[in-house]
Protein backbone atom coordinates (compact mmCIF):
# COMPACT_ATOMS: atom_id res chain seq x y z
CA UNK A 1 0.00 0.00 0.00
CA UNK A 2 2.49 2.11 1.18
CA UNK A 3 5.04 1.78 -1.91
CA UNK A 4 1.81 2.15 -4.09
CA UNK A 5 1.05 5.63 -2.46
CA UNK A 6 4.83 6.71 -2.52
CA UNK A 7 4.88 5.70 -6.27
CA UNK A 8 1.53 8.20 -6.90
CA UNK A 9 2.00 10.70 -4.71
CA UNK A 10 5.53 11.20 -3.35
CA UNK A 11 6.92 10.46 -0.22
CA UNK A 12 6.72 14.28 0.84
CA UNK A 13 2.83 14.24 -0.07
CA UNK A 14 2.43 11.05 2.11
CA UNK A 15 4.51 12.44 4.82
CA UNK A 16 2.43 15.75 4.97
CA UNK A 17 -0.82 14.21 4.44
CA UNK A 18 -0.32 11.99 7.74
CA UNK A 19 1.44 14.94 9.72
CA UNK A 20 -2.16 16.52 9.33
CA UNK A 21 -3.99 14.38 11.19
CA UNK A 22 -4.96 15.06 14.64
CA UNK A 23 -2.65 13.53 17.34
CA UNK A 24 -4.85 10.76 19.23
CA UNK A 25 -7.45 10.04 16.64
CA UNK A 26 -7.30 8.19 13.30
CA UNK A 27 -6.48 8.96 10.50
CA UNK A 28 -8.26 8.96 6.54
CA UNK A 29 -5.95 8.70 4.77
CA UNK A 30 -8.19 9.51 1.12
CA UNK A 31 -7.12 9.88 -2.18
CA UNK A 32 -8.52 13.47 -2.13
CA UNK A 33 -6.22 14.21 0.72
CA UNK A 34 -3.25 12.68 -1.29
CA UNK A 35 -3.97 14.60 -4.39
CA UNK A 36 -4.46 18.31 -2.51
CA UNK A 37 -1.13 17.85 -0.97
CA UNK A 38 0.73 16.47 -3.90
CA UNK A 39 -0.47 19.33 -5.59
CA UNK A 40 0.99 21.44 -2.81
CA UNK A 41 4.35 20.02 -2.83
CA UNK A 42 3.99 21.30 -6.53
CA UNK A 43 2.86 24.67 -5.70
CA UNK A 44 5.96 24.59 -3.40
CA UNK A 45 8.25 23.69 -6.10
CA UNK A 46 6.75 26.29 -8.28
CA UNK A 47 7.41 29.14 -6.52
CA UNK A 48 10.58 27.80 -5.83
CA UNK A 49 11.25 28.51 -9.55
CA UNK A 50 10.01 31.77 -9.60
CA UNK A 51 11.91 32.92 -6.65
CA UNK A 52 15.34 31.76 -7.97
CA UNK A 53 14.28 33.08 -11.68
CA UNK A 54 13.69 36.58 -9.69
CA UNK A 55 17.04 36.63 -7.72
CA UNK A 56 19.86 38.50 -9.00
CA UNK A 57 22.71 36.60 -11.18
CA UNK A 58 25.28 35.37 -8.81
CA UNK A 59 27.88 37.63 -10.89
CA UNK A 60 26.31 40.67 -10.39
CA UNK A 61 27.96 41.22 -7.25
CA UNK A 62 26.51 45.21 -6.74
CA UNK A 63 22.80 43.55 -6.93
CA UNK A 64 23.54 40.59 -4.71
CA UNK A 65 25.24 43.02 -2.16
CA UNK A 66 21.74 45.33 -2.59
CA UNK A 67 19.93 42.34 -1.65
CA UNK A 68 22.31 40.81 1.15
CA UNK A 69 21.98 44.42 3.07
CA UNK A 70 18.28 43.87 3.98
CA UNK A 71 17.61 42.77 7.49
CA UNK A 72 14.52 41.59 9.28
CA UNK A 73 15.46 41.43 12.75
CA UNK A 74 15.29 44.78 14.05
CA UNK A 75 11.96 46.66 13.61
CA UNK A 76 13.15 49.54 12.66
CA UNK A 77 14.13 47.75 9.43
CA UNK A 78 11.34 45.81 9.06
CA UNK A 79 8.77 49.05 9.53
CA UNK A 80 11.17 50.25 6.70
CA UNK A 81 9.32 48.10 4.17
CA UNK A 82 6.79 48.85 1.44
CA UNK A 83 3.57 47.56 2.79
CA UNK A 84 3.21 44.51 0.91
CA UNK A 85 6.63 43.51 2.26
CA UNK A 86 6.32 44.42 5.74
CA UNK A 87 3.01 42.53 5.95
CA UNK A 88 4.36 39.34 4.63
CA UNK A 89 7.70 39.48 6.77
CA UNK A 90 5.20 40.17 10.12
CA UNK A 91 3.15 37.37 8.91
CA UNK A 92 6.09 35.05 8.66
CA UNK A 93 7.65 36.05 11.85
CA UNK A 94 3.98 35.13 13.65
CA UNK A 95 4.04 31.87 11.70
CA UNK A 96 7.80 31.36 12.78
CA UNK A 97 6.41 31.92 16.70
CA UNK A 98 3.35 29.62 16.40
CA UNK A 99 5.10 26.87 14.61
CA UNK A 100 7.75 26.42 17.27
CA UNK A 101 5.25 26.42 19.91
CA UNK A 102 3.18 23.64 17.99
CA UNK A 103 6.47 21.68 17.59
CA UNK A 104 7.91 22.00 20.88
CA UNK A 105 3.68 20.73 22.20
CA UNK A 106 4.13 18.02 19.41
CA UNK A 107 1.04 19.38 17.80
CA UNK A 108 2.32 18.53 14.44
CA UNK A 109 -1.41 18.85 12.32
CA UNK A 110 -1.04 22.34 13.90
CA UNK A 111 2.35 22.63 12.40
CA UNK A 112 0.93 21.72 8.94
CA UNK A 113 -2.20 23.45 8.74
CA UNK A 114 -0.41 26.85 9.80
CA UNK A 115 2.28 26.52 7.66
CA UNK A 116 -0.18 25.67 4.78
CA UNK A 117 -1.98 28.27 5.19
CA UNK A 118 0.24 30.84 5.31
CA UNK A 119 2.45 29.21 2.12
CA UNK A 120 -0.12 28.72 -0.21
CA UNK A 121 -2.19 31.39 0.48
CA UNK A 122 -0.44 34.42 2.29
CA UNK A 123 3.11 33.73 0.08
CA UNK A 124 2.30 31.81 -3.15
CA UNK A 125 -1.36 33.51 -3.88
CA UNK A 126 -0.89 37.18 -2.76
CA UNK A 127 2.95 38.12 -1.62
CA UNK A 128 4.27 36.00 -5.04
CA UNK A 129 1.93 38.27 -6.79
CA UNK A 130 1.93 41.27 -5.39
CA UNK A 131 6.00 41.69 -5.81
CA UNK A 132 5.61 41.01 -9.14
CA UNK A 133 4.63 44.54 -10.25
CA UNK A 134 8.30 45.93 -8.63
CA UNK A 135 9.77 43.10 -9.86
CA UNK A 136 8.82 43.35 -13.77
CA UNK A 137 8.62 47.08 -13.69
CA UNK A 138 11.90 47.97 -12.12
CA UNK A 139 14.84 45.32 -13.04
CA UNK A 140 16.95 47.86 -14.49
CA UNK A 141 17.13 49.93 -10.71
CA UNK A 142 17.59 48.86 -7.31
CA UNK A 143 13.98 49.34 -6.23
CA UNK A 144 13.51 45.53 -6.83
CA UNK A 145 15.85 44.34 -4.59
CA UNK A 146 13.61 44.87 -1.59
CA UNK A 147 10.98 41.72 -3.24
CA UNK A 148 14.06 39.67 -4.35
CA UNK A 149 15.24 40.43 -0.33
CA UNK A 150 12.13 39.23 0.79
CA UNK A 151 11.23 36.39 -1.56
CA UNK A 152 14.35 34.66 -0.64
CA UNK A 153 14.03 35.32 3.36
CA UNK A 154 10.48 34.13 3.67
CA UNK A 155 11.17 31.08 1.20
CA UNK A 156 14.19 30.10 3.03
CA UNK A 157 12.55 29.98 6.07
CA UNK A 158 9.51 28.54 5.21
CA UNK A 159 11.87 25.46 3.57
CA UNK A 160 12.88 24.87 7.34
CA UNK A 161 9.59 25.07 8.49
CA UNK A 162 8.33 22.18 5.91
CA UNK A 163 12.00 20.37 6.07
CA UNK A 164 10.83 17.91 9.07
CA UNK A 165 7.51 17.10 7.18
CA UNK A 166 8.90 17.24 3.47
CA UNK A 167 12.68 16.43 3.57
CA UNK A 168 13.01 15.95 -0.05
CA UNK A 169 11.59 18.70 -2.08
CA UNK A 170 12.66 21.26 0.97
CA UNK A 171 16.42 19.62 0.62
CA UNK A 172 16.87 20.09 -3.16
CA UNK A 173 14.96 23.41 -2.97
CA UNK A 174 17.33 24.78 -0.50
CA UNK A 175 20.30 23.37 -2.23
CA UNK A 176 19.32 25.05 -5.50
CA UNK A 177 19.57 28.80 -3.59
CA UNK A 178 22.85 30.17 -3.79
CA UNK A 179 25.14 30.68 -1.44
CA UNK A 180 23.97 27.31 0.41
CA UNK A 181 27.14 26.20 2.16
CA UNK A 182 24.96 23.37 4.32
CA UNK A 183 22.70 20.93 3.41
CA UNK A 184 19.42 22.44 4.99
CA UNK A 185 18.67 19.35 7.83
CA UNK A 186 21.52 20.92 9.29
CA UNK A 187 21.36 24.19 9.50
CA UNK A 188 19.81 26.35 12.30
CA UNK A 189 15.85 26.44 13.21
CA UNK A 190 15.10 30.18 12.20
CA UNK A 191 15.01 32.51 15.10
CA UNK A 192 11.78 33.33 17.31
CA UNK A 193 10.54 36.44 18.65
CA UNK A 194 11.23 38.55 15.43
CA UNK A 195 9.47 41.66 14.67
CA UNK A 196 5.78 42.14 14.41
CA UNK A 197 4.06 44.54 13.37
CA UNK A 198 -0.01 44.75 13.53
CA UNK A 199 -0.75 47.91 11.93
CA UNK A 200 0.80 46.50 8.93
CA UNK A 201 -0.52 43.33 9.09
CA UNK A 202 -4.12 44.73 8.98
CA UNK A 203 -3.10 47.58 6.18
CA UNK A 204 -2.56 44.93 3.80
CA UNK A 205 -5.56 42.84 5.21
CA UNK A 206 -7.71 46.18 4.20
CA UNK A 207 -6.51 46.06 0.96
CA UNK A 208 -6.90 42.62 0.62
CA UNK A 209 -10.97 43.10 1.48
CA UNK A 210 -10.91 45.65 -1.55
CA UNK A 211 -9.25 43.22 -4.14
CA UNK A 212 -12.03 40.39 -2.99
CA UNK A 213 -15.23 43.46 -3.45
CA UNK A 214 -13.76 44.43 -6.84
CA UNK A 215 -13.34 40.56 -8.37
CA UNK A 216 -17.13 40.35 -6.54
CA UNK A 217 -18.81 43.34 -8.34
CA UNK A 218 -16.88 42.19 -11.38
CA UNK A 219 -18.63 38.49 -10.63
CA UNK A 220 -21.79 40.41 -9.88
CA UNK A 221 -21.78 41.97 -13.01
CA UNK A 222 -20.85 39.50 -15.29
CA UNK A 223 -17.70 41.32 -16.23
CA UNK A 224 -15.20 39.00 -18.96
CA UNK A 225 -12.35 38.37 -17.32
CA UNK A 226 -9.92 40.12 -19.95
CA UNK A 227 -12.16 42.98 -20.13
CA UNK A 228 -10.35 46.31 -18.87
CA UNK A 229 -12.20 48.12 -16.80
CA UNK A 230 -11.24 51.84 -14.51
CA UNK A 231 -10.59 51.45 -10.61
CA UNK A 232 -10.59 54.99 -8.40
CA UNK A 233 -8.93 53.85 -4.79
CA UNK A 234 -9.35 56.37 -2.37
CA UNK A 235 -7.43 55.87 1.11
CA UNK A 236 -7.62 58.52 3.71
CA UNK A 237 -5.52 57.03 7.28
CA UNK A 238 -1.81 58.89 6.80
CA UNK A 239 -0.54 55.46 7.03
CA UNK A 240 -1.81 53.94 4.04
CA UNK A 241 -0.75 56.50 1.74
CA UNK A 242 1.33 60.01 0.78
CA UNK A 243 -0.69 62.57 1.67
CA UNK A 244 -0.84 65.48 -0.15
CA UNK A 245 -0.64 69.09 2.15
CA UNK A 246 -4.22 70.08 2.23
CA UNK A 247 -5.58 67.12 0.82
CA UNK A 248 -8.86 66.14 2.67
CA UNK A 249 -8.38 62.72 -0.03
CA UNK A 250 -5.92 61.21 -2.24
CA UNK A 251 -5.12 58.39 -4.32
CA UNK A 252 -2.68 55.41 -3.89
CA UNK A 253 -0.11 55.78 -6.58
CA UNK A 254 -0.16 53.70 -9.56
CA UNK A 255 2.28 51.49 -8.21
CA UNK A 256 1.19 50.73 -4.75
CA UNK A 257 -2.65 49.75 -6.55
CA UNK A 258 -0.73 47.20 -8.85
CA UNK A 259 1.04 45.62 -5.37
CA UNK A 260 -2.25 45.07 -4.40
CA UNK A 261 -4.98 44.44 -7.28
CA UNK A 262 -2.88 41.37 -9.07
CA UNK A 263 -5.06 41.22 -12.36
CA UNK A 264 -3.54 42.78 -15.90
CA UNK A 265 -6.69 44.69 -16.61
CA UNK A 266 -6.22 46.96 -14.13
CA UNK A 267 -2.91 48.37 -14.57
CA UNK A 268 -3.30 50.29 -18.27
CA UNK A 269 -6.46 52.09 -16.19
CA UNK A 270 -5.85 53.13 -12.91
CA UNK A 271 -7.31 56.31 -11.82
CA UNK A 272 -5.37 58.95 -10.30
CA UNK A 273 -7.27 61.80 -9.34
CA UNK A 274 -8.21 63.07 -6.19
CA UNK A 275 -11.77 61.72 -6.96
CA UNK A 276 -13.75 59.78 -9.34
CA UNK A 277 -14.18 61.40 -12.87
CA UNK A 278 -17.65 61.82 -13.37
CA UNK A 279 -20.57 61.81 -10.92
CA UNK A 280 -20.15 58.91 -8.24
CA UNK A 281 -23.97 58.07 -8.64
CA UNK A 282 -22.84 56.15 -12.08
CA UNK A 283 -20.12 53.97 -10.14
CA UNK A 284 -20.41 50.93 -8.11
CA UNK A 285 -18.84 52.16 -4.53
CA UNK A 286 -16.98 49.88 -2.71
CA UNK A 287 -15.97 49.97 0.89
CA UNK A 288 -13.03 47.44 2.10
CA UNK A 289 -12.56 49.73 5.64
CA UNK A 290 -12.73 52.98 7.16
CA UNK A 291 -11.21 55.34 4.58
CA UNK A 292 -10.44 52.86 1.82
CA UNK A 293 -13.38 53.03 -0.60
CA UNK A 294 -13.41 52.20 -4.88
CA UNK A 295 -15.39 53.28 -7.21
CA UNK A 296 -15.92 51.45 -10.43
CA UNK A 297 -17.96 53.38 -13.06
CA UNK A 298 -20.54 50.98 -14.37
CA UNK A 299 -20.27 52.07 -17.91
CA UNK A 300 -16.85 50.07 -17.78
CA UNK A 301 -18.21 46.80 -16.65
CA UNK A 302 -22.05 46.91 -18.04
CA UNK A 303 -24.20 48.05 -21.34
CA UNK A 304 -27.10 49.64 -18.51
CA UNK A 305 -29.63 49.75 -20.79
CA UNK A 306 -28.80 45.85 -22.31
CA UNK A 307 -28.76 45.12 -18.55
CA UNK A 308 -32.32 46.85 -17.70
CA UNK A 309 -33.96 44.91 -20.47
CA UNK A 310 -32.51 41.61 -19.03
CA UNK A 311 -33.08 42.24 -15.66
CA UNK A 312 -36.65 43.21 -16.10
CA UNK A 313 -37.49 40.29 -18.34
CA UNK A 314 -36.05 38.24 -15.20
CA UNK A 315 -38.26 40.15 -12.98
CA UNK A 316 -41.05 39.43 -14.87
CA UNK A 317 -40.62 35.50 -14.92
CA UNK A 318 -39.87 35.70 -11.28
CA UNK A 319 -43.23 37.42 -10.26
CA UNK A 320 -44.78 34.81 -11.87
CA UNK A 321 -43.23 32.21 -10.33
CA UNK A 322 -44.05 34.17 -6.84
CA UNK A 323 -47.60 34.04 -8.00
CA UNK A 324 -47.96 31.24 -8.50
CA UNK A 325 -45.79 29.86 -5.07
CA UNK A 326 -47.95 32.61 -3.49
CA UNK A 327 -51.89 31.33 -4.81
CA UNK A 328 -50.67 27.39 -3.75
CA UNK A 329 -50.32 28.63 -0.27
CA UNK A 330 -53.30 30.87 -0.45
CA UNK A 331 -55.65 27.42 -1.22
CA UNK A 332 -57.71 25.76 1.70
CA UNK A 333 -57.11 22.33 0.18
CA UNK A 334 -53.53 22.50 -0.72
CA UNK A 335 -52.73 24.08 2.93
CA UNK A 336 -55.13 21.76 5.01
CA UNK A 337 -54.31 18.70 2.68
CA UNK A 338 -50.88 18.41 1.41
CA UNK A 339 -47.83 17.14 3.73
CA UNK A 340 -47.01 19.47 6.30
CA UNK A 341 -43.20 19.30 5.38
CA UNK A 342 -44.85 19.95 1.36
CA UNK A 343 -46.38 23.08 2.82
CA UNK A 344 -43.04 24.22 4.59
CA UNK A 345 -41.09 24.00 1.43
CA UNK A 346 -43.49 25.43 -0.87
CA UNK A 347 -42.71 28.79 2.27
CA UNK A 348 -39.72 28.76 2.01
CA UNK A 349 -39.88 28.57 -1.71
CA UNK A 350 -41.87 31.90 -1.62
CA UNK A 351 -40.20 33.53 1.00
CA UNK A 352 -36.76 32.93 -1.38
CA UNK A 353 -38.50 34.20 -4.51
CA UNK A 354 -39.60 37.35 -2.75
CA UNK A 355 -35.84 37.78 -1.45
CA UNK A 356 -35.00 38.02 -4.95
CA UNK A 357 -37.79 39.85 -6.50
CA UNK A 358 -36.59 42.55 -3.99
CA UNK A 359 -32.50 42.50 -4.76
CA UNK A 360 -33.71 42.66 -8.50
CA UNK A 361 -35.85 45.51 -8.09
CA UNK A 362 -33.29 47.60 -5.81
CA UNK A 363 -30.82 46.56 -8.40
CA UNK A 364 -33.46 47.90 -11.43
CA UNK A 365 -33.74 51.33 -9.41
CA UNK A 366 -29.90 51.43 -9.30
CA UNK A 367 -29.43 50.71 -12.89
CA UNK A 368 -32.67 53.02 -14.03
CA UNK A 369 -31.07 55.97 -12.08
CA UNK A 370 -28.09 54.95 -13.33
CA UNK A 371 -29.37 55.93 -16.79
CA UNK A 372 -31.17 58.88 -15.98
CA UNK A 373 -28.16 60.09 -14.69
CA UNK A 374 -25.83 59.84 -17.64
CA UNK A 375 -28.47 61.26 -20.04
Amino acid sequence: MHSDTIKEFGTDALRFTISLGTAGQDLNLSTERLTANKAFTNKLWNAGKFVLQNLPSQTDVSAWEAVMDYKFDKEESVSRLPLPECWVVSKLHVLIDMVTTSYDKFFFGDVGRETYDFFGSDFADWYIEACKARLYQSRADSTSSVAQAVLLYVFENVLKLLHPFMPFVTEELWQALPERKEALIVSPWPQTSLPQLPNSIKNFENFQDLTRAIRNARAEYSVEPAKHISASIVATPPELMAKAPGQKKSFLSAIEILTILKREEYRQNMLQTDWPSGDANQSVHLVASEGLEAYLPLADMVDISAEVERLSKRLSKMQVEYDGLVARLSSPKFVEKAPEDVVHGVREKAAEAEEKINLTKNRLAFLKSSVLVSQ
